[in-house]
């Protein structure tokens, strides 16, 4: 069988990585728009242990730039709530080094690579009978995903992310903060991740549907936080509810094209290889429709997440002030951030009743 993979970011290399490695025969392509595998990733790179356990991704040491084992979580007032282990929560990775090692390996199995190459409707319709499999990866703005007709997100479940990368040699090497509030990220959140020998990435991430300046709200906080300046970048993250459905006759969709991305905190980078793994499974067993099975668990999971997300977008700066007052008597007892933000909900809704209103 012939399969084209588009997109060569995790999702559609951990597609072929799998199905060359359950079936050599397979012919598998991967295209990229990009000149080069995993330049300029527009990436804070978090991953928690408790995904890349679950998922089974296996993270080669040189990719991992720093080990996280504390968060901390600021509220719109200042008043902060920090957990810290003894052991790694997660790790930050460096995305370029990460994703040419996959794809080395889609190589070194036999698998074809093709960069610098923008796939359009044109390349698309040549090519529906080349291939018995059509594979979008190609991100949020997937042009598979528009080319078999599917709507765009609704701009609630799109968040602008921006960051940059900044010195800052003083911060802790081991922790990731988050910040929440109105004047900061409104129904969203920003975030401050070490990346090793003293530079941070921070950014922070808001609602299409709020049509603010992500860039102008960046800048503010970053002027709060440090001196120095980096380079700007930016990306769209799909926050939206997964679909019960990533099959479209012979075109499966995966990673941020599907989406597949976690909508409470937009990380992406083990949802994408989960559902990568999953396609690949179903494409070799020759069962397309297998690959909603594989990836059931990831639905349920990030369906809870939307859930959540959406009923946080309810709460005012007040409301967020008293969670984070109360939240600093609750004790994790996990390593994964959803299972404990879920644990924390309940936590306080047995001390703040009256936030259940907003809450449901």
């Amino acid at each position: 069988m012939k399969v084209l993979v588009v997109g060569a970011g995790p999702a559609g290399l951990s597609t072929a990585i799998e199905i060359l490695e359950r079936d050599p025969s397979f012919e598998v392509t991967v295209v990229e728009a990009k000149s080069d595998i995993g330049v300029n990733p527009k990436c804070a790179g978090g991953v928690s242990l408790f995904m890349v356990e679950r998922v089974g991704v296996k993270i080669p040491e040189e990719s991992i730039v720093a080990r996280i084992q504390g968060v901390r979580i600021y509220a719109p007032n200042g008043d902060c709530w920090e957990f810290m282990g003894d052991e790694d929560y997660g790790y930050v990775l460096n995305r370029e080094v990460f994703e040419k090692g996959l794809a080395e390996k889609v190589e070194k199995l036999g698998g074809l690579i093709i960069t610098d190459y923008r796939v359009d409707f044109d390349d698309l319709n040549e090519w529906k009978d080349e291939y018995d499999v059509i594979v979008g990866a190609d991100g949020p703005c997937s042009v598979v995903r528009q080319w078999i007709g599917l709507d765009y997100y609704s701009p609630s479940d799109v968040h602008v992310g921006v960051q940059k990368t900044i010195l800052m040699d003083y911060y802790a090497r081991n922790i990731i903060e988050l910040y929440f509030g109105e004047k900061v990220a409104p129904k969203g959140y920003a975030w401050i991740f070490p990346c090793g020998k003293g530079y941070v990435r921070i950014g922070l991430g808001v609602p299409l549907s709020e049509r603010v300046r992500a860039k102008e709200l960046l800048e503010a906080f970053i002027e709060r936080q440090v001196e120095s300046d980096g380079e700007l970048i930016g990306k769209l993250i799909p926050t939206a509810k997964m679909p019960k459905t990533g099959v479209y006759g012979k075109v499966l969709l995966v990673g941020d094209a599907l989406p597949a991305t976690d909508p409470l905190t937009g990380g992406g980078i083990c949802q994408a290889i989960a559902s990568g793994k999953a396609a690949g499974r179903a494409i070799v067993e020759r069962r397309l429709e297998n690959y909603d099975r594989y990836i059931s668990w990831l639905r349920k999971q990030n369906n809870r997440r939307y859930r959540l997300k959406n009923a946080l977008f309810r709460l005012n700066d007040n409301d967020l002030n008293e969670i984070i007052r109360v939240m600093k008597k609750f004790k994790p007892k996990t390593f994964s951030l959803g299972k404990e933000l879920r644990r924390a909900v309940f936590h306080l809704l047995v001390r703040k009743p009256s936030l259940l209103r907003k809450l449901i």
